[in-house]
């Protein structure tokens, strides 16, 4: 009889090696991925981080650390017009005009303490031409009305004019009717609480103004009688806004 043939050896899968191709090759794919995914979302992001006020603030305001907060907003092409959040925050800085809270801040809002001359006003407003709940560093209009016909008064006998910048430069002041003197002034100083239990007549108001507005003010003053219109929290200012970042 003859001998049957030998059964083949049984292959065994090799464990594959560091150095395998497709081990390296699927490797590779994967960092790859990963790389492109990160610049794609990087690129995709076109938010800024830029401060914006926590705070209603009134021009000639200085501002404190608490006044102001960074916010990662979309600015588009505004970027630049906006101050830059990733820096220190700008304590010590004075507005130029007042913001409003959650504005952002711009670049040209601010100026150092000595770039910015400020005056403290004090004007004697009659009762009932003032809001009655006046307080410190909210905003006014100031408006002045002529005298009541034959009520006399510093300003009876001529129209006159009043030196300095106002609301607009060129516009002298003219008691044919009421007339707008400064827009957006800061309140340094309330109505004291004595003056409402005295009876008076007339209270003092301190008002922050620009040195150059401080001659049409003082004018205005000896020419008629003095109103403040309270300027609303929420009024518009012509300022884009940038679009949050939700993500």
């Amino acid at each position: 009889m003859s001998e049957s043939p030998a059964s083949p050896r049984a292959s065994r899968l090799s464990k594959p090696g560091w150095l395998d191709g497709r081990l390296l090759l699927g490797v590779l794919l994967v960092l790859v991925s990963v790389v492109v995914g990160a610049r794609t979302l990087s690129a995709a992001d076109q938010s800024s981080l830029v401060w914006a006020t926590t705070t209603d603030i009134a021009l000639g305001s200085q501002l404190s650390a608490a006044d102001v907060a960074p916010v990662r907003v979309r600015l588009y092409d505004n970027v630049d017009r906006y101050l830059d959040a990733t820096g220190p925050a700008p304590v010590g800085y004075v507005v130029r005009r007042g913001l409003g809270a959650g504005e952002l801040l711009p670049d040209d809002a601010l100026v150092m303490p000595e770039d910015e001359a400020f005056r403290l006003v004090t004007v004697p407003v009659e009762a009932g031409h003032f809001p009655p709940d006046l307080a410190d560093e909210q905003e006014v209009d100031v408006w002045i009305s002529p005298p009541r016909p034959g009520g006399g008064g510093a300003g009876a006998a001529s129209a006159g004019t009043a030196a300095g910048q106002g609301t607009d430069p060129d516009a002298p002041l003219e008691l044919s009717g009421a007339q707008e003197v400064l827009t957006r002034v800061a309140v340094a100083s309330g109505p004291p609480a004595e003056a409402f239990r005295s009876g008076s007549t007339t209270s003092p108001v301190v008002l922050r103004v620009r040195k150059v507005d401080v001659g049409r003010l003082v004018s205005a003053m000896s020419l008629g009688r003095i109103d403040l219109v309270r300027v609303p929290r929420n009024a518009e200012v012509n300022v884009p806004r940038g679009t949050a970042d939700s993500s």
